[in-house]
């Protein structure tokens, strides 16, 4: 993990999952993280993340796993950007959020 770099998050929230969930459920459940789950039958993905961001490893990997299942992912990697740039009032952040807009603004249209 990116836990030395990521601005936004803290080094400790990786286990935020395993705090917050209940105690049957064991760390390699989807609910720690989405990367234990099942990813046959999902629809297509937009992934966005940073070269700064604690779960960039992550991202790459959950593009990885879903595109072996047959889902279309879309992924974004932009150098030097945190955790949820997406959502930061930055050029890129504009940028990522435009191609959210357009995703969404596709589907609902169909």
């Amino acid at each position: 993990m990116n836990a030395r770099v990521d601005p936004i998050q803290a080094p400790d929230v990786a286990g935020i999952g395993r705090i917050s969930s209940p105690p049957q459920v064991r760390e390699d459940h989807p609910y720690v993280s989405p990367l234990n789950g099942e990813f046959r039958g999902l629809t297509p993905m937009i992934i966005f993340s940073g070269t700064r961001d604690l779960f960039y490893p992550d991202s790459i990997d959950l593009a990885v796993k879903a595109r072996a299942a047959g889902v279309p992912v879309d992924l974004h990697l932009r150098r030097d950007q945190p955790h949820n740039y997406a959502g930061l009032p930055t050029p890129e952040g504009r940028q990522a959020r435009a191609i959210i807009l357009r995703a969404v603004g596709a589907t609902t249209t169909r």
